[in-house]
């Protein structure tokens, strides 16, 4: 027979998942109402109590929707792109700590962790998994056997390239700072408060990091203002264009997972992750919760606020202000922890 320790921790991985799916659904809802209070219009308001049920309607009518696939198309690549996408965004947050090692109120013998996975290189092991969900958007842009498509997955691999090297300096500075790679580590380093009232967390100390962080992010979700592989005004809907069905559901499942995972990532590494004040450390997953709301609120807020840039606007500004800016602050970072002796 398992351990009770055990079942639990079995349980936790369910948990993790099925919270995961829940996000997207509530993401799609949030995404829709912020939208719709930034237009000043009500927003879904027909399928359930204040339209709550609105989501689940979407996904009822993709799963009834026929699957459509080009005549030209590489059947198994094209089957296969959404499934690597949608993978690699639940793979990438099994490595994420979202709350202190409890023993849920005297329940279990033994605390445990709330993290599918402790790995004490789990910021590299989320730098990787991340940096792989842009295949499947390249093999869908591939397969497709469409000029649309082809250049959507294009323009991903380009922008992953781009803001890839911003996204792993402004890692680094905090990095140099905690010295570990572990991110169970890099939040008990932001726990306490300075002069007693000004949390330790690292965007006080990393701000420009933190800026550099959320920018990297938004473009690696491929996000707006950064949407280029989609960009309907210009490719009908980019990589996605000839997926219909609940393989079209499963590339926006990996884009609001995407989303929620960065954010928790900069909650771990900049924001002091589950610490906080006014909570036992055994409800620090609440503060987790908040936090993560807030940057995911931000998301939602610059895509209806921000026009798109021009493709050669944000080459320019990857390569001509972002990595200058990342290497500059990593340098300072380096610098003043050797100077002071951190």
């Amino acid at each position: 027979m398992p351990s009770l320790t055990v079942i639990v921790q079995l349980g936790l991985v369910v948990a993790v998942f099925v919270m995961l799916m829940l996000s997207s659904a509530v993401m799609v809802y949030a995404e829709r109402k912020v939208a719709a209070f930034i237009q000043q219009r009500e927003g879904p308001n027909r399928v359930g109590p204040k339209g709550l049920f609105q989501p689940f309607a979407d996904v009822i009518k993709l799963m009834f929707k026929e699957e459509l696939r080009p005549g030209g198309a590489d059947t198994v690549l094209f089957l296969l792109a959404p499934v690597i996408s949608a993978t690699a965004a639940f793979a990438a947050f099994a490595v994420v700590p979202f709350g202190a090692a409890t023993t849920f109120f005297g329940l279990l013998p033994e605390p445990i962790k709330l993290q599918v996975a402790d790995v004490n290189v789990a910021v590299l092991v989320v730098f990787a998994i991340t940096s792989m969900s842009v295949y499947g958007i390249v093999l869908a842009g591939w397969s497709s056997n469409s000029k649309y498509s082809l250049l959507g997955g294009l323009r991903s691999a380009s922008q992953m390239i781009s803001y890839e090297l911003s996204y792993g300096l402004a890692l680094a500075s905090v990095l140099v700072i905690a010295n570990s790679l572990s991110l169970t580590d890099i939040v008990n380093h932001q726990s306490g408060y300075w002069l007693g009232f000004i949390p330790k967390w690292f965007v006080v100390v990393q701000p420009v990091g933190f800026l550099i962080f959320m920018i990297s992010g938004v473009a690696e979700t491929n996000r707006a203002p950064f949407d280029f592989p989609e960009a309907e005004q210009e490719l009908v809907a980019g990589y996605h264009t000839e997926y219909s069905s609940m393989a079209f559901a499963m590339f926006f499942l990996a884009e609001y997972i995407n989303m929620v995972t960065v954010s928790a990532v900069a909650t771990d590494l900049f924001l002091g992750g589950w610490h906080g004040p006014f909570l036992p450390e055994s409800l620090g997953w609440i503060w987790f919760l908040v936090k993560i709301s807030a940057l995911l609120f931000f998301y939602i807020w610059m895509r209806w606020t921000l026009p798109r840039y021009r493709y050669d606007q944000l080459m320019q500004f990857g390569w001509k202000i972002l990595l200058p800016l990342a290497v500059l602050n990593l340098l300072v970072t380096a610098a003043g922890v050797i100077l002071l002796g951190a």
